[in-house]
């Protein structure tokens, strides 16, 4: 039964195989649900001669993971039962109970909220492939005695998370120096921050008529139009059902159900600019001219350069590893201006005028990492690498040599 298992989940990772270098079109319509899954490759670049690996330091996303709670679930079933009453399903309809039903199983037995099977794989792959191009850095830190300290917010999943890459990571490099882990709430857990501004744009996109013609025609595929008509909020509603189909893929490993005979791709895309525009304007780079949807991210971004300086000055942490959430990692992009995250909003957020996508900035497992290298002399450089892949900062910091900045120059740049 296990090995049955073990066969199934690879087979699910090796459809979902999604990658920070391309952001594949069949994951655009999961929004900031789009599973890391298994990345194709894990890239560094090397410093210039003369320089060797001192620290690195991340910040990601929990992996993949059921519904954090219920609520959805309820809600669509209430709907379910007072169209069943009324005689107003449709035959595509009559099927969806069963399938939340199904669903909730496996959510259930994991807990809501928690990683699912996917989502300790994507973080135990990380923490293996991190360790295959960091391996003789770790190994040289390990011995040493140097340690390797995992941050995590007060919530479960990141918890599972940091031990999926511990696992990982300990997989190529046995026997590193892990002490407890630490609990940052006020840094790892950040509320949202839009603005007045930011809250209106957010509405002109939920009431956007492609958005409320998308919400009725998944609606129409379970209830009658007459139906669909009485529905308090029609767009709340297909956006209910839109978390669950976005949420599935996910959880591909747990259970087979996954809810795209309800929300068709056509109005799953559009249904997926709705909800990246609501938090694009929350935790992303939001209405030109403001920070307050990411701003709450500088204390931990001071906490990487904190981190950073200790290390360079002889401290005893070889390396640090935070894990997060999706409102932690989608400002902590728009702070840094990281690819895909440079452009706030001069009219309202949509596709075609912003290349914001929380299937980048927010997808799950994803993470920023940076890499400091020092020579023989103290002098310093860092690079970035995002999802696994090296990047190159926006213009306004400028590198000693391509990809890699001095830590001064960052904290200019950056401040």
């Amino acid at each position: 039964m296990f090995t049955t298992f073990v066969t199934h989940l690879v087979a699910v990772l090796a459809t979902i195989v999604s990658t920070a270098q391309t952001q594949p079109a069949a994951d655009a319509d999961y929004a900031n649900q789009t599973p890391y899954g298994n990345a194709a490759s894990s890239t560094i670049r090397q410093p210039p001669e003369g320089y060797r690996l001192r620290f690195v330091e991340t910040v990601g996303r929990h992996g993949s993971r059921t519904l954090t709670s219920s609520a959805r679930e309820r809600r669509s079933l209430a709907i379910w039962q007072r169209a069943r009453k009324a005689g107003a399903l449709t035959p595509t309809g009559r099927r969806l109970a069963t399938d939340i039903e199904a669903f909730q199983v496996p959510e259930r037995r994991i807990g809501y909220g928690n990683l699912s099977a996917i989502g300790t794989a994507e973080w135990q792959g990380i923490g293996r492939r991190t360790a295959e191009v960091y391996g003789s850095f770790l190994t040289e830190a390990t011995a040493a005695g140097d340690q390797v300290v995992f941050t995590t917010s007060p919530v479960q999943r990141t918890v599972e998370s940091a031990d999926a890459m511990r696992e990982g990571l300990e997989s190529v490099v046995p026997g590193l120096t892990v002490p407890d882990y630490v609990t940052d709430g006020p840094r790892l857990l950040i509320g949202n921050g839009a603005s007045s501004a930011g809250n209106r744009a957010t509405q002109e996109v939920l009431t956007r008529p492609s958005v409320v013609a998308a919400a009725t025609r998944v609606l129409e595929r379970l209830y009658s139009a007459a139906f669909v008509r009485e529905i308090d909020d029609p767009v709340a509603a297909a956006l209910d059902l839109y978390l669950l189909y976005s949420t599935a893929p996910g959880m591909a490993a747990d259970t087979r159900v996954t809810f795209r005979r309800y929300v068709p791709l056509a109005d799953a895309k559009v249904l997926a600019e709705a909800v990246d525009g609501e938090n694009f304007y929350q935790f992303g780079p939001g209405v030109a001219g403001e920070v307050s949807s990411y701003r709450a991210a500088r204390p931990l971004l001071d906490d990487f350069f904190t981190s950073l300086d200790e290390r360079l000055a002889g401290g005893s942490t070889a390396a640090v590893f935070r894990l997060a959430h999706g409102e932690t990692t989608m400002p902590f992009a728009a702070l840094m201006k990281l690819p895909g995250s440079e452009v706030q909003a001069s009219s309202t957020f949509s596709y075609a005028t912003n290349p914001w996508r929380g299937s980048v900035a927010g997808r799950l497992g994803g993470s920023v990492e940076w890499a400091a290298y020092q020579d023989d002399s103290g002098q310093a450089l860092v690079t970035v690498r995002y999802d696994e892949q090296p990047v190159e900062l926006s213009s306004r910091c400028t590198p000693t040599v391509r990809y890699f900045y001095r830590p001064a120059e960052l904290k200019r740049c950056l401040g």
